[in-house]
């Protein structure tokens, strides 16, 4: 059987929503192509609503939430293929694909250098060089990015809480205190479970560093210091090919920072951390 399209689907749900999600869905209506690179926050501003008004629209038509609507959304007006990468061409030899991934990983290096803000590197860094226990939170392939940050920060003798699991990463936030630091890292800035942290941690005085892209998202409300990347993605933010590129560089960038502020103890760090795996290597 076909799938009903999404625009179709909320047209037969009009009768069946509230005023307020009515505006949600008479914006989409008008505006379905621009809906596709807008974030929850972004959406509900420019619908006049709200957040929470945006995902029960999005519940109340058939969905699970906001982004599994935006992926049926998308179904319907790209590319099947196109929905990895819209550079991308099924008839792309491999040179081909390698030169235009490459291509876009380059270019979205070249935008986040636009983006981030330096003064906020630097802050962050002095941040977690003064903090007296900092915990990384975040979920799927953003926590990848975050052990691979804990792994790093480790090497120049800062030690960072990680925990896989997120119900053991809120429980460890539960336990910081001012003076403390939580770093979340979502390239979307909506998984629900980073956002929870992050405002557990803003409600205990713990000062909030986001890792995310640029654009509007709930978990910024949460964040003391918003630390912005470009993409170049398709509809699937959470799925781009560019993503960690950014954000893993953003985190490099963070570790050279504090090691050039504090050379003896970075480079003592970096001897001892090599020495403890010496024998482990050929």
């Amino acid at each position: 059987m076909v799938a009903q399209s999404c625009l179709i689907k909320i047209q037969s749900k009009m009768d069946y929503l509230t005023a307020a999600e009515r505006k949600v869905a008479a914006f989409i209506l008008e505006n379905s192509g621009e809906v596709l690179n807008y974030t929850v926050t972004e959406l509900a501003e420019k619908s006049k609503s709200s957040d929470a008004t945006v995902v029960r629209f999005c519940r109340s038509v058939g969905y699970k939430g906001f982004q599994d609507f935006k992926i049926k959304l998308a179904q319907d007006s790209i590319v099947p293929y196109k929905h990895f990468n819209t550079q991308l061409d099924e008839n792309d030899s491999a040179e081909q694909v390698l030169d235009k991934i490459l291509r876009s990983e380059i270019d979205v290096l070249e935008e986040t250098r636009n983006v981030v803000n330096p003064a906020d590197l630097e802050k962050t860094a002095q941040l977690l060089m003064d903090a007296n226990a900092i915990c990384i939170v975040g979920c799927g392939g953003s926590m990848m990015v975050g052990m691979d940050a804990m792994h790093k920060f480790l090497k120049v003798g800062i030690r960072c809480i990680t925990q896989m699991d997120v119900d053991v990463q809120a429980m460890e936030v539960s336990l910081l205190k001012p003076g403390d630091v939580v770093l979340g890292i979502s390239h979307s800035g909506t998984n629900r479970s980073t956002i929870e942290s992050m405002k557990l941690a803003k409600k205990n005085g713990v000062t909030t560093i986001g890792l995310t892209t640029q654009g509007k998202a709930p978990m910024q409300r949460y964040c003391d210091i918003v630390l912005k990347t470009a993409t170049k993605e398709t509809v699937f933010k959470s799925e781009s090919v560019t993503a960690r590129i950014a954000q893993l560089s953003i985190i490099d960038t963070i570790v050279s920072i504090i090691a050039l502020r504090d050379y003896e103890r970075s480079y003592s760090a970096i001897q001892m951390t090599r020495s403890s795996t010496a024998d482990r290597k050929y």
